[in-house]
């Protein structure tokens, strides 16, 4: 009998541990609720904290021995300025955030013919004018919630001309099409906290 007592008493302090050591568990995990990080944060977030807006002008090689270009832009204060291009390659970035929205951007470039150009007669020349505006939106956290260069379409080669077409532009539909782009290829963009706003057409953060 005393050896039975003895067994039942052992098995009622390890049923009593037991317990104690449920019950301990379960108060852990009610001290300790999931914390996301900020790393994790970032992923929903989709709002503008800042955004890095950039103009790009490239030329052909042979872009300013024939013509006179000028560009236009508009400035992170919504001023428009204009000058002639004298290198092949042109950028210029703005930062912007929260206190300076909505921005306001457009770019445009005019080509125009130099005067009393004197060509050889059956040289060819590589021409044309490429324009892009870059948008890079970053949150909070630092992380890119939109990279857009460009929606729709855009001109991104350039073409190769003869001396005919260049001093006859009329008379090559090549050189017209060319021309149209020059005079048309006006980039415009507006950014807001939810969204750009890209030659009309509407891209949201998410």
């Amino acid at each position: 009998m005393k050896k039975e007592k003895l067994r039942m008493m052992a098995m009622a302090a390890s049923a009593l541990l037991l317990t104690t050591g449920f019950a301990a568990c379960g108060d852990n995990d009610d001290d300790a609720p999931f914390q996301e990080t900020d790393e994790q944060k970032s992923y929903y977030d989709r709002e503008l904290d800042t955004a890095d807006i950039t103009y790009e002008v490239k030329l052909a090689q042979d872009e300013l021995s024939l013509y006179d270009v000028e560009v236009e832009y508009r400035s992170d204060d919504k001023k428009d300025n204009t000058f002639m291009m004298t290198d092949n390659v042109w950028t210029k970035t703005y930062h912007l955030t929260k206190a300076s929205l909505p921005g306001d951007f457009v770019l445009r470039t005019r080509p125009k013919l130099k005067e009393n150009l004197q060509l050889e007669k059956d040289a060819s020349f590589r021409v044309g004018c490429i324009t892009k505006i870059t948008v890079k939106v970053k949150n909070k956290y630092g992380r890119l919630i939109c990279d857009c260069d460009g929606l729709g379409l855009q001109q991104t080669e350039f073409v190769t001309m003869t001396t005919e077409q260049i001093e006859n532009p009329l008379s090559s539909w090549a050189s017209d099409l060319i021309g149209a782009l020059f005079s048309q290829d006006k980039k415009t963009v507006e950014v807001y906290e939810d969204k750009i706003i890209y030659n009309d057409m509407t891209q949201r953060y998410w």
